[in-house]
């Protein structure tokens, strides 16, 4: 293993378009806020609307937290000689500077893993049970939980004690992402990188199968199409980010420059992860905004939700003479013509018995109930079981 190099004097190298604050920040405080939209967007219609939360959800609010803490950092770091030459900051910038990369590369490798297991997971909801593509499906989540556990310890704990990747810029006890040497720190950082890049192919291609499953709608194709295309966006992204790592040996070459080189590589991981946040929030809260029709929801190919108007017929005859002709709602919630189903009261609603066991605790799960089911607010002829 050797040491560092330091000899090579860069300061005639052009400015990089990377290196600019302006840019640094542009790109970073940009990104966060699309981010922070889609995910908000999507927790909405998770919780909200559809309510169907899943893990999935908890890996994309865990997402969120470790991006929004990076991406401050990162701003930060700015102002501690991110996109200057290191050996021409201060002291108390140098170390300012390790905090913030410290802060930034941990959330950096935890949010990736994150976002993988949330695209993951969320592909659990689609794919049928039994199938090859599912099982492959849970390999995959567990070597990716394996991979994010191993990688973020070591991002997390680059030095024991901690402080010491700040304090002394590294020492004997410190490995990994904090090692002294150059050989085992450059193979931190591309064999993360690598293993990333390959992670986001296989989660690229992974729903492919669906495109071509029997059955399979052309608004479902569409949405797929879409998926891909901004899949493909976060593939370039960790793609472009590894040749950066490898061109400069993570910032050492042709010395050790880390905040002179560092920042194109640190741009395209904001790129990359606010991008996936994006890939994998688009599609759950997008058919909403698009149809816009709240009595029935279509979300990728997990929930449909219908409303019908129904009214027990056991009931209909002694809640009718008692009804005190007062709207209730409007022609759309009744389902139709307002003039003849208009005139019935809220009271009607509490003694259905499909209403009650929604509301009642204690209504017996299993009962059956005989209703009759109708689009047009008016009695019909055909009558159907309902199980509750």
């Amino acid at each position: 293993m050797s040491e560092f190099r330091y000899s090579t004097d860069n300061f005639n190298e052009p400015e990089p378009i990377s290196n600019r604050p302006a840019t640094i920040w542009g790109v970073v405080i940009s990104c966060l806020i699309v981010s922070w939209i889609c995910v908000s967007l999507r927790l909405y219609v998770r919780l909200l609307i559809v309510r169907a939360p899943g893990w999935d959800d908890l890996c994309v609010l865990l997402y969120l937290l470790m991006v929004t803490a990076g991406s401050i950092a990162v701003c930060v770091g700015v102002t501690t000689g991110l996109g200057k030459h290191f050996l021409l900051l201060q002291p108390w910038q140098a170390k300012g500077f390790l905090k913030t990369f410290y802060i930034g590369n941990a959330t950096y490798v935890t949010a990736t893993a994150l976002i993988k297991e949330a695209l993951l997971l969320q592909y659990l909801r689609v794919f049928e049970r039994g199938i090859f593509v599912r099982r492959f499906l849970i390999i995959l989540i567990i070597f990716t939980a394996l991979w994010g556990v191993a990688f973020s310890f070591l991002a997390w704990v680059p030095c024991v004690p901690v402080y010491t990747f700040w304090d002394d810029g590294g020492g004997p006890n410190c490995f990994g992402y904090g090692s002294s040497y150059a050989a085992p720190f450059i193979a931190t950082f591309q064999s993360h990188a690598a293993i990333n890049m390959l992670l986001d192919t296989l989660v690229l291609i992974i729903p492919l199968p669906l495109f071509f499953r029997d059955g399979a709608t052309a608004c479902t194709r569409i949405r797929l199409v879409g998926l891909l295309s901004m899949g493909i966006f976060v593939l370039v992204f960790a793609t472009w980010r590894l040749v950066t790592i490898i061109e400069h040996q993570v910032a050492t070459w042709p010395t050790r420059d880390p905040t002179w080189y560092g920042p194109i590589s640190i741009v395209l991981a904001v790129l990359e992860v606010d991008a996936a946040s994006i890939c994998a929030s688009v599609p759950i809260f997008w058919p909403v905004l698009r149809k816009m029709e709240w009595g029935k929801i279509f979300v990728t190919q997990e929930v449909n939700i219908t409303r019908e108007t129904r009214y027990m017929d056991d009931d209909e005859d002694r809640l009718t003479r008692d009804t005190t002709h007062s709207r209730t709602g409007s022609e759309a919630d009744l389902g139709g013509d307002g003039g003849r189903t208009g005139m019935r009261n809220k009271g009607m609603y509490y003694q259905d018995s499909y209403v009650l066991s929604q509301v009642d605790p204690l209504h017996t799960s299993g009962d059956r109930v005989h209703a009759t089911v109708r689009s047009d607010g008016v009695k019909g002829s055909s009558k159907t079981w309902i199980k509750i």
